[in-house]
């Protein structure tokens, strides 16, 4: 398929998460999580062809919300996406809340028009080896959907568990918008080590190799949820995203500490703050592994391991030029390989490669 054929495609697209809907931009709130009148939505921008893009987002407070909190799939999303797919040549679902329901009706009334993309992030069920889950799973996904990933790992996990998904998955890096996340110069008193994030994050191993580091640096937690009264520790509940930018830009480094799941988490986290020209410190997981490299831009840490956290963390502390010359490596990388833009453009290739393979098998059944 010709790139040209994009020109004007119609994408309606199925968040797991609430998109705002702004007549004026509002500069505090995240691309993924707005859509501003006559502009382009977040990574679409930057496709090389134009394209229309509506959202249904996960409906939050619809007549259906008690059940599917229980489910943890979003419904009422996928039932008005179906009933709405005449209008459209592509329909994208980021993460499987938001895609099983609508794979689920296309199985059932065998619709396969428009084509279907599911963004997963989560590998459908948490990667949970459950057989009675994977079963439920495997007839849901006989619509067969194209699938994107973030980590590589989901597809291995396909091998085991949805083998017809694998030859229709493809793993394209998350790319983060490297001129919003930009290096900014520190006010001259910063004088902390920041850790962010509010789920999917090990702060007990973090904590405990902290309290073993003798060191006049405090460490700022933004998203922590218990009390703490540690002398050296801040603990800072919520800040806006322009707020967040602030407090990167004022460490001296950001340290993002991971539990262990096969699938997609922290890379937001961990490449916002390099993009902004930081060493991170950085739990060695599935879901980092396939980003960073041990010492370009970033320490890994074995996992659970608070000997090795504390002697990542003292390498940086105890060395400022290694923290610029990190900070630089970070920047370039995300720059080169993880940025937005780059993320778009895989995902628009992918997106011409998924209709011409449709277009060819409607072509061969003479349909």
């Amino acid at each position: 398929m010709s790139s040209e054929s994009l020109d004007n495609m119609r994408i309606l697209f199925l968040p797991n998460w609430k998109v705002v809907q702004l007549s004026e931009d509002v500069a505090d709130i995240q691309a993924p999580d707005k859509l501003v009148k006559g502009e382009p939505y977040w990574f679409f921008k930057h496709f090389n062809t134009a394209v229309k893009v509506d959202i249904i987002d996960f409906q939050q407070g619809n007549l259906l919300s008690f059940i599917e909190k229980k489910c943890n799939t979003y419904i009422w999303q996928g039932v008005k996406a179906f009933f709405s797919k005449k209008n459209y040549d592509v329909v994208i679902s980021h993460g499987a809340q938001s895609g099983l329901v609508y794979s689920l009706l296309r199985t059932i009334f065998f619709r396969r028009k428009p084509v279907h993309i599911i963004f997963d992030i989560g590998s459908m069920n948490g990667a949970r080896e459950n057989i009675i889950e994977n079963r439920l799973i495997q007839w849901v996904l006989r619509s067969n959907p194209s699938v994107i990933c973030h980590s590589k790992i989901i597809i291995e996990n396909y091998k085991a568990c949805y083998k017809n998904l694998v030859t229709r998955s493809k793993f394209i890096p998350f790319g983060v918008d490297v001129d919003d996340f930009k290096p900014q110069a520190p006010p001259q008193d910063a004088h902390y080590i920041l850790s962010f994030g509010a789920s999917k994050r090990d702060y007990k191993t973090l904590l405990e190799a902290w309290s073993t580091i003798n060191t006049t640096y405090k460490l700022r937690l933004i998203g922590y949820q218990q009390l703490l009264s540690v002398e050296n520790v801040e603990v800072i509940k919520k800040v806006t995203i322009a707020e967040l930018r602030t407090y990167i830009a004022s460490s001296l480094f950001v340290v993002i500490p991971l539990p262990v799941f096969n699938y997609s988490y922290g890379q937001m986290s961990f490449l916002q703050s390099m993009s902004m020209g930081k060493p991170v410190v950085v739990t060695r997981t599935p879901s980092s592994i396939d980003y960073l490299q041990d010492g370009k831009g970033a320490f890994l840490v074995n996992p659970y391991d608070v000997a090795d956290m504390k002697a990542k963390l003292e390498q940086l502390l105890n060395n400022h030029q290694l923290c610029s010359e990190m900070g630089r490596q970070a920047r370039q990388l995300v720059a080169d390989d993880f940025s937005e833009k780059q993320m778009a453009v895989q995902v628009e290739c992918f997106i011409q490669e998924v209709l011409a393979s449709a277009n060819h098998r409607i072509s061969s059944s003479g349909t």
